[in-house]
């Protein structure tokens, strides 16, 4: 990395010492990186760059001991994306489009899957489209509870919403489903990890196959799932059953991102929307972030990635 880099990016990031942390981590194993990072981080606003510490600060709790690993996996995932980014422009499609494939060439490789989805907990701080739908969560959707609220996530990964939701003094219950058995012990680890005390129930469920519960729920969180489903639409079909009728959904979808596991391809916000309306839910706002901080208008128009944070209740 050069100097001039390197002092960019110490001052987009002063006062914040887990960001910081995380980016001489990264940068030790990946250099030629720091391009990449510094237009990142200059296109944050001051909320984005503290959402960006709460979370390299729980980042830092899950990668102790394992700091050079996790940054040379984040490379590795960069390089995968990469490849199916060539497929994606080259093609106009995605590479895989049935959970069959991706379970064939993703899920079920263990060694695979865990470089992948150690890059993928890096990718939450270092992209600024995940950061941005993450801050959104944060400042938008979890202060806006007008009561004592039940949260459930589908699909919870690592756990940082899972953990800040529990965060919130509203927060009454917590529950979180995955399809994977092995997913879902992941997710309980990091939440040891990081500490969290409040109890959480994780449920191993399909929501294409399963019946509905008994019990409604105040806040549904649905982050990054939809483009790995088939039929995303049965998704949430089943999930506006789930949520009370004055509650919520956050909706946190990628257009024109093309990952080794992602089948289903959202194109415009048009498809987003349809898609929620279609559920029946009314959007109350739906807010965009390209990759980099780029115009969303020219994200589009070239067909790189965005992110579509959608916060919406039962029409």
């Amino acid at each position: 990395m050069s100097d001039d880099k390197a002092a960019e990016l110490r001052a987009l990031t002063a006062g914040r010492p887990h960001t910081t942390h995380v980016l001489e981590t990264v940068i030790a194993v990946w250099p030629e990186h720091a391009g990449y990072l510094v237009k990142s981080f200059a296109a944050r606003s001051p909320a984005m760059l503290d959402a960006t510490e709460a979370a390299a600060g729980a980042a830092r709790k899950l990668i102790a001991g394992q700091e050079a690993k996790f940054a040379a996996d984040y490379r590795w995932t960069c390089d995968q994306l990469r490849d199916e980014e060539l497929f994606f422009h080259r093609e106009g499609r995605y590479r895989l489009s049935t959970f069959a494939e991706a379970n064939a060439e993703v899920y079920s490789n263990h060694d695979y899957m865990g470089r992948y989805v150690n890059g993928l907990l890096l990718t939450q701080l270092l992209w600024y489209n995940h950061v941005a739908t993450f801050e959104m969560f944060l400042n938008q959707v979890l202060p806006n509870a007008a009561r004592p609220f039940d949260y459930l996530e589908v699909g919870p990964g690592h756990g940082l919403m899972v953990y800040f939701a529990a965060q919130s003094p509203l927060c009454r219950t917590l529950e979180a489903w995955d399809v994977s058995t092995v997913s879902l012990r992941e997710t309980r680890a990091a939440l040891d990890t990081l500490g969290l005390t409040k109890p959480v129930s994780l449920v191993e469920t399909d929501i294409l196959q399963t019946k509905r519960p008994d019990r409604r729920f105040d806040l549904v969180v649905i982050s990054e799932v939809l483009e790995h489903l088939e039929r995303p639409h049965v998704a949430l079909d089943f999930l506006r059953g789930c949520i009370a009728d004055d509650g919520r959904i956050f909706i946190n979808v990628p257009l024109n991102s093309p990952s080794p596991d992602h089948i289903y391809l959202f194109s415009t916000p048009d498809d987003v929307r349809v898609l929620v309306e279609g559920a029946g839910f009314k959007v109350d706002q739906m807010s965009l972030f390209a990759t980099q901080g780029k115009r969303i208008e020219s994200a589009l128009a070239n067909r790189i990635s965005v992110s579509a944070g959608v916060i919406a209740r039962p029409s």
